[in-house]
């Protein structure tokens, strides 16, 4: 479960690289994210499918996975 102020990493698809941030705002289906560093950049996230948080910023794709999309991959896969 996503909460406020809680720290999570996002992976830019286009370079490979992730990035730290906050969770600033929960609005339905959209996170938005203001990334760590100092450069107070905000990325909004709107979720694809359970877990899966999809969204971009400066001309980057940024990804963002929580526990349920780890799930859901654990379970079609018969994991669990």
């Amino acid at each position: 479960m996503l909460a406020l102020d809680q720290k999570v990493t996002l992976s830019c698809t286009d370079t490979g690289k992730d990035a730290a941030g906050t969770i600033v705002r929960i609005v339905g289906s959209r996170v938005d994210v203001m990334l760590d560093g100092g450069g107070n950049l905000l990325v909004s996230l709107n979720m694809q499918k359970p877990g899966l948080y999809v969204g971009s910023q400066s001309g980057l794709e940024f990804v963002m996975r929580t526990l349920a999309e780890f799930r859901c991959r654990a379970r079609v896969a018969g994991v669990i």
